[in-house]
């Protein structure tokens, strides 16, 4: 299984909401709905340029529910269904419908009163050929979402 991490993004919520909002996917739902809130156009203008654009077109094609979220991948339609909680550190979930065996964490940790430290780990099982391949669409997507998590 190869990993591709995220950097390590700040959630303004102390680390026991920010567990409750992250383990409840509808969340997303949400925060799609705001995109043109003034409010979230000021999160995305924190968001690296680079990761900018996919973080709304991610949002903007996301449906979710409390316990799992599907996008449309270069590969097709994959979704991730949450396999376990781990309050307030760990949110895991698991790939359906994916061509490769996929899975994603949620790692959680306290930062401060008011804030908390988020990295996005997908781990894939890729053989060495398919891995440059994949390497850099899964390492974005790690980030992107990384980022959209972030905002919640």
């Amino acid at each position: 299984m190869q990993n591709y991490e995220s950097s390590q993004h700040t959630v303004s919520r102390p680390v026991n909401e920010a567990f409750s909002r992250l383990s409840d996917l509808s969340v997303l739902a949400e925060l799609r709905e705001k995109l043109n809130n003034p409010e979230i156009a000021e999160k995305l203008d924190q968001v690296p340029e680079q990761y900018r654009g996919t973080v709304k077109s991610t949002l903007e094609a996301i449906k979710c529910d409390r316990d799992s979220l599907s996008l449309q991948t270069p590969v097709g339609a994959i979704t991730l269904r949450i396999v376990e909680r781990q309050a307030p550190n760990l949110v895991k979930m698991q790939a359906e419908n994916s061509p490769i065996p996929l899975n994603m964490s949620l790692n959680l940790k306290s930062a401060s009163d008011t804030t908390t430290s988020l990295q996005v780990v997908i781990g894939a099982e890729v053989n060495m050929f398919m891995r440059g391949m994949v390497s850099g669409p899964l390492s974005k997507a790690a980030e992107s979402l990384a980022s959209v998590l972030a905002m919640v």
